[in-house]
């Protein structure tokens, strides 16, 4: 199964979140930090597809 590439809002959240004094674009660069930093905004996606704005706004409780 294809792991799907985040999007650059997700790894601009994963760079702020690592706080790292690198720029974004020499992280992408480097092979081991692409990793981490695409691991961190994938995770970031995955907690984000969780949120339900609707739901919120109606503000109904399960």
């Amino acid at each position: 199964m294809p792991r799907i590439s985040p999007d650059r809002a997700a790894l601009e959240i994963a760079h702020t979140r690592l706080r790292s004094s690198w720029p974004l674009d020499e992280m992408l660069k480097n092979p081991s930090l692409k990793i981490i930093l695409e691991v961190v905004a994938r995770r970031h996606m995955q907690r984000r597809a969780c949120v339900d704005v609707k739901k919120l706004q109606a503000n109904d409780q399960d």
